[in-house]
């Protein structure tokens, strides 16, 4: 399915052999080269709708605490087999556990934005049994006006189809498409024909919201079947696609699973995202060529180890060590969305647990929280259900290391093994993850800096270490020195000494490696095939001073004041994006904050991050995250949210407490 790597990764630095235990490392940070900013979508994972655990209560705080931007559904290939209508199944007949309603619900309650696959392969099928009848791109565009217009859930990401190619096209079939004929590749259901009906559906379902983007099936660049032809596909799947609908691209839909089953590796797997660079230059090179469209967003909307069959790997250290690095480097790229496959996925006993990976389980799952399944006819089972496995906190992690409109700046290695990214946060911090690929040693950190000056007061630093059950938090080492274990993540969090130069105002991912020479022959359905991203950034715009309001409290207990500003980041018709700074402008840390404010007529939040919120008619409330409520005297952090309705220009009862 992969074709060999081809370039290191953006922000790791060159290869170098192993070390004993102890060995220095050193690790160099340009703040002020950046790499690119963290969009407002770049943190997404997959919900399904057979998951009956994924309406569970807890569901909406863990996701949120993880810092999940998007949550795409109604979860691979059943996206080719469902009727959104009657919430069944197309070939079952079955009732699914979850209903569009209910993972509405699940938007609203997390604070996550919406990603929908319509049903391409029996779309025409279910409209076809409709009074009266229809297309398949009408069914779409009935759901468009139902979520959109009916009841307002503002879903702007919409794509069409899960993995079309997997139709029978190149030979393995395991996606609903009723548009082949039966048999071994059949010629009549290729990328020709996907793109000829897609270019329906997009224009019926823009015909009802034409602010929604909607995303195009794109094969991975290296990975079957890129390359591939067959009778109903003379030329490959990616230049037909893009060829015919160029200019109409809302965005690019990938797929990413690097390992195929009975194959894995530990090290392999730890080292397979300095893939990630050629595959998106090659990409954005094709996306320039037949489309006419280079620039357009590129969504992983499926990425986890391995393409089916998860075993002891996908539950272990490793595979939270590899979720960091899969994200990083494709939002290190320019990548707009990476979504993990999956919330929760059910415990699968006859996948690799081999001795020869890292780990006890005697069981795998591609969820980053169990289900609480048990093997059939055994004794096997997971935890109590959304227990979180490794995986979750590997995403928690993230969530804290990054922000959306943090910039992504330049990070080095002298080891291999040990990776680095860095990002500089909004607030003016900067916050450095070191990754120990390395099962056996530890290794001392030696940090160096450009363009950023730290203070030199003991950092915070969070770990996640074996056996991955918990994130630690403290302060511990210096700006200049980190210790770090074997198989661990750690993220240091400097604050300023002094003043020093920022990244960049325009961040940009530039990756020149060549594109890999030729896709290897093996292939599998993915995960989400078994089992039974879109995302830009906020509207782009110039940013747009506004009045500003600023509150301050008298101090709260021990604590002391603080104080809020806002502006007006963008707007654009009917939404708008805003932008707060909370101030400790007290004497004393604070260990957190709530701030209030009115809306002065009838706007709604429809996204936040770095705070959660509560909105009571035109009274909302937000409070700090686990991360970012403790502020040092002068210390400020940042949050932002994206609205409905007209723009602001001023707030009122505005309000800053601090405790």
């Amino acid at each position: 399915m992969l074709a060999p790597a081809t370039a290191a990764a953006l922000v790791v630095g060159a290869a170098a052999g192993p070390a004993a235990a102890g060995t220095a490392v050193s690790v160099s940070v340009n703040a002020g080269q950046s790499v690119a900013v963290v969009p407002s979508t770049g943190i997404g994972i997959n919900g399904s709708v057979y998951d009956s655990a994924l309406t569970d209560a807890a569901v909406p705080g863990l996701l949120s605490s993880a810092g999940v931007n998007v949550v795409r559904f109604p979860g691979g290939s059943e996206s080719d087999a469902y009727n959104w209508k009657t919430n069944t199944d197309v070939l079952s007949g079955k009732t699914q556990s979850v209903d569009f309603d209910q993972y509405a619900s699940l938007l609203a309650s997390s604070g996550a934005q919406g990603m929908v696959t319509v049903n391409y392969g029996s779309g025409d099928t279910i409209g076809a049994s409709e009074s009266p009848t229809e297309t398949g791109a009408q069914l779409a565009a009935d759901w468009v006006k139902y979520a959109n217009v009916t009841h307002n859930y503002d879903i702007k990401y919409w794509e069409i189809g899960n993995e079309v190619y997997g139709n029978g096209t190149y030979g393995a079939d395991w996606e609903t498409d009723n548009h082949c004929a039966s048999g071994s590749s059949p010629t009549n259901c290729g990328p020709s024909v996907y793109a000829a009906n897609v270019k329906a559906y997009i224009t019926a379902m823009k015909a009802v919201d034409p602010s929604i983007s909607v995303g195009v099936v794109l094969t991975a660049p290296g990975n079957w079947p890129d390359g591939v032809t067959s009778g109903g596909s003379p030329q490959s799947w990616n230049q037909t696609v893009m060829t015919a609908l160029a200019g109409q691209i809302g965005f690019a839909d990938v797929h990413w699973y690097p390992q195929n089953p009975g194959n894995e590796s530990d090290s392999s797997l730890l080292g397979d995202p300095s893939q990630i660079p050629s595959m998106v230059s090659t990409l954005r090179t094709e996306l320039n060529e037949y489309a006419g469209q280079q620039n357009i967003p590129i969504d992983i909307t499926e990425t986890n180890s391995v393409s089916s069959n998860p075993g002891k790997q996908t539950v272990g250290i490793v595979n939270a060590l590899y979720l960091e690095q899969d994200y990083l480097t494709w939002l290190s790229n320019g990548v707009s969305n990476v979504d993990w496959w999956q919330i929760h996925n059910g415990i699968v006993t006859g996948g690799n647990n081999s001795s020869s990976l890292y780990g006890t389980a005697a069981y795998g799952d591609y969820g980053v929280l169990s289900d609480a399944s048990c093997a059939t006819g055994t004794t096997t089972c997971e935890p109590a259900a959304d227990a979180p496995f490794p995986a979750y906190y590997g995403l928690k992690l993230l969530g804290q290391f990054i922000h959306p409109g943090d910039t992504l700046v330049s990070a080095s290695s002298s080891q291999s093994l040990v990776q680095a990214y860095a990002v500089k946060g909004t607030d003016g911090s900067l916050r450095v993850m070191l990754v120990n690929d390395d099962p056996s040693n530890s290794y001392t950190v030696n940090l160096g800096y450009s363009g950023f000056s730290p203070s030199s007061a003991t950092p915070n630093v969070s770990t996640l270490a074996e056996p991955g059950s918990s994130i630690t938090t403290g302060t511990s080492g210096s700006a200049a020195s980190q210790t770090i274990t074997p198989y661990s993540v750690t993220v240091v969090t400097l604050q300023p000494g002094s003043a020093s130069s920022s990244p960049s105002a325009s961040a940009s991912a530039s990756a020149s490696a060549s594109p890999s020479a030729s896709a290897s022959a093996s292939h599998s359905a993915s995960p989400s095939a078994s089992a039974s991203a879109s995302a830009s950034a906020s509207p782009s715009a110039s940013a747009s001073a506004s009045p500003s309001a600023s509150a301050s409290s008298s101090p709260t207990g021990t604590a002391g004041g603080c104080t809020l500003t806002w502006s007006l980041v963008n707007s654009w018709s009917g939404g708008f994006q805003l932008g707060f700074t909370v101030t400790n402008s007290g004497t004393s840390a604070t260990k957190g904050w709530t701030v209030g404010f009115s809306w002065p007529g009838s706007q709604a939040i429809t996204q936040i991050w770095n705070a959660t919120e509560t909105q009571t008619g035109a009274a909302v409330s937000a409070a700090n995250l686990s991360y970012n409520g403790a502020l040092q005297p002068g210390g400020s952090t940042t949050f932002g949210l994206l609205g409905s309705g007209s723009a602001p220009t001023s707030l009122s009862g505005v309000t800053c407490k601090a405790s």
